[in-house]
């Protein structure tokens, strides 16, 4: 028994200092201020007491309530602390279950480093993000399934339940690991000596979790300026904890093309984040712990298959998160396999300290490999990229956003940092989803927003249909701009829309208003106002002064909702301010802006537009020059 309890000392020991080393690795890389994603929408409810997104994550919102008050960096930083936190100790418990499942430290440990230390998870533990948390939760609640099931001991059922029940108020997704759990639990259980008060005192611990919600219904009843779903009243709450706005992207018989899309996202990301193709060892330790271990290996493969198929059915573009249980498992079975491999190779006469030194490649290779990728210690571009959009409009201007890529930065940056505060953004797609997912989603949050912006706009939704389809489609959008808005400078990030019809909003600024390019806006002109050209130019050349530009082609952002946004905006607006200068006489500057634009160009599409501007600009002076020859 002594020597049981040591050796467990031992491992949490070892758990200790690999998730201290992967907290000082996680912190080193942390992102300063808000970053891609829901960064923005995140630190922006919490640092306001409002709610963010559903399910509306209370624990995760809660424990960010606390660390905001740390006494340094911006909101997202501190914030950040605690989901590197959360990663180290998923880490540092990947190392606890990797032992519970009959892996020697060695090897657990190394498996541990692999997996910490792969792209996926990484990346999610240097930003504002709920799934460092989640893997915690749901790593913690396997490996006390996994001892109960070893001891018998019921404190151990008792964790793995209130690990699960917290990940009920924390990520929904934490309900494919409940097979599992029971799987492993059951047996044991029955055996316990009274498992009818085992299960007695097992039902206040699962409402543990749920009751947390309750604590989204006090926030949002203080009417705080983001309160995403307004779970204010009992309906409301439950539309959002139960995340019923995203319901509708469930595809209950996916077709064959998604099947070829899912098998493609998987197979890719599988292999970046298990290179050099150690999936193969991974499957090959989840087939020795089944033949060893058959419940416990029907367990990790019951967990396996209700996350694939959860994700085959969930359809969007950010899924790679959902994958990390994935290859945490994986892991588990990589464990497996070079424990395994360490048991036979000494009777093959391999020198231990080589063995060592090759197994610890695992760790130092994934770490050399998604550095650059994952080190986000200096990445404040898109703060910065925030910053000069909102200091691009005029005093009291009217600012047109479009989705989350576009809206959840500024408001991070003006709600939370104070920058701009006079500038009134509008999310055109937010208002259209308030009209338009009504039935999913009643609380009309969004329009709720502008009213404490003190925007007159009215709630609801018309009878007829005719009108709530113009409402939606710009139609409320509109109305705010000549009506509550008029005479307020308008300015939109944006003059086209993904698709082949362009929408009523950016119809209406191309036919009854005048876009100029002003720095990293588009300026919408009232008709009749007399443009001053000298004055429009000095106002670019005084944003594009203090704009610097991102080094976007060393991002990586393929996992992202809108991966190309941020330089498609850039390019978009270098290429109207090299317009500008054409139309109004200086070929120079306009040259010195394309030169600009294709010694940044991060992409070979976008490299190729300046190309093609600076060719046009020469073709037009050699015209000019040839007609100025001729008689």
């Amino acid at each position: 028994m002594k020597s049981q309890r040591r050796e467990a000392g031992d491992d949490v020991r070892i758990a200790g200092t690999a998730a201290t080393g992967f907290f000082a690795l996680y912190l080193a890389t942390l992102c300063p201020t808000v970053y891609l994603g829901d960064v923005g929408e995140i630190c922006a409810a919490i640092a306001g007491g409002g709610t963010f997104h559903p399910p509306g994550y209370p624990l995760f919102s809660l424990l960010g309530r606390l660390a905001v008050l740390l006494p340094f960096g911006e909101v997202a930083f501190r914030i950040g602390i605690l989901v590197a936190l959360a990663g180290a100790g998923a880490v540092g418990v990947f190392f606890l279950t990797a032992r519970a499942v009959g892996a020697s430290r060695l090897p657990a440990f190394l498996a541990a480093g692999a997996f910490g230390a792969g792209y996926t998870f990484w990346s999610q533990c240097v930003r504002v993000e709920v799934y460092s948390l989640h893997l915690l939760l749901a790593l913690t609640a396997l490996w006390a399934a996994l001892r109960f099931r070893a001891t018998g001991n019921s404190r151990w059922l008792y964790a793995a339940a209130l690990a699960f029940s917290l990940g009920l108020a924390h990520h929904l997704t934490i309900v494919l690991l409940a097979p599992a759990l029971a799987v492993l639990c059951f047996a044991p259980w029955r055996a316990c000596a009274r498992p009818g008060r085992v299960l007695v005192t097992l039902l206040p611990l699962f409402l543990v979790g749920p009751s947390l919600y309750g604590l989204l219904w006090f926030w949002a009843a203080g009417k705080p300026l983001l309160a995403s779903g307004d779970p204010s009243t009992p309906q409301l709450l439950w539309y959002h904890a139960s995340a019923r706005l995203f319901q509708g992207m469930f595809l209950r018989l996916p077709d064959s093309n998604h099947w070829r899309e899912w098998a493609g996202t998987a197979g890719y990301l599988l292999s970046d984040n298990l290179p050099f193709g150690l999936f193969v060892p991974a499957g090959l330790g989840l087939v020795l712990l089944g033949r060893r271990n058959r419940t416990v290996g029907a367990a990790l493969t019951t967990l396996l298959a209700c996350v694939s198929v959860y994700n085959l059915c969930y359809r969007i573009t950010d899924i790679a998160p959902y994958f990390l249980i994935v290859w945490a498992v994986l892991a588990l079975g990589l464990a497996v396999t070079l424990t395994w491999a360490q048991d036979r190779l000494p009777r093959l006469h391999e020198p231990r300290p080589a063995l060592s030194f090759g197994l610890a490649l695992l760790v130092l290779v994934p770490i050399a490999r998604n550095w650059s990728a994952c080190d986000l210690s200096d990445a404040t571009w898109l703060r910065d990229f925030a910053r000069d959009k909102l200091e691009s409009a005029a005093a009291g201007a009217v600012l047109i956003t479009q989705d989350d890529p576009d809206s959840f930065p500024i408001w991070y940056v003006r709600d939370v940092l104070g920058v701009r505060r006079d500038v009134l953004p509008l999310d055109r797609l937010k208002m259209k989803e308030a009209l338009q997912f009504y039935e999913r989603d009643p609380s009309q949050w969004y329009l709720k927003r502008l009213q404490r912006e003190g925007i007159p706009v009215a709630l609801g939704v018309p009878e007829d249909p005719l009108v709530r389809r113009r409402l939606t489609w710009d139609g409320l959008l509109l109305e705010l701009l000549e009506g509550p808005l008029r005479g307020r400078p308008v300015y939109s990030t944006f003059l086209r829309t993904q698709g082949r019809q362009q929408p009523p909003f950016v119809r209406w600024a191309l036919q009854q208003r005048r876009p100029v390019p002003v720095g990293l806006l588009v300026r919408l002109d009232p008709p009749g106002q007399t443009l001053d050209v000298a004055a429009l130019i000095r106002d670019n050349e005084r944003c594009w002064e203090r704009i610097k530009l991102p080094e976007a082609a060393v991002t990586r952002a393929h996992h992202e909702v809108d991966p190309d946004y941020v330089v498609r905006h850039y390019n978009s607006m270098f290429l109207s301010l090299g317009d500008l200068y054409e139309k109004t006489g200086h070929q120079d500057r306009a040259r010195r802006v394309y030169e600009l634009h294709s010694g940044w160009a991060p992409t070979p599409d976008v490299a190729a537009a300046g190309r093609v501007a600076l060719r046009r600009l020469d073709l037009t002076l050699a015209q000019r020059t040839t007609r100025a020859k001729s008689p």
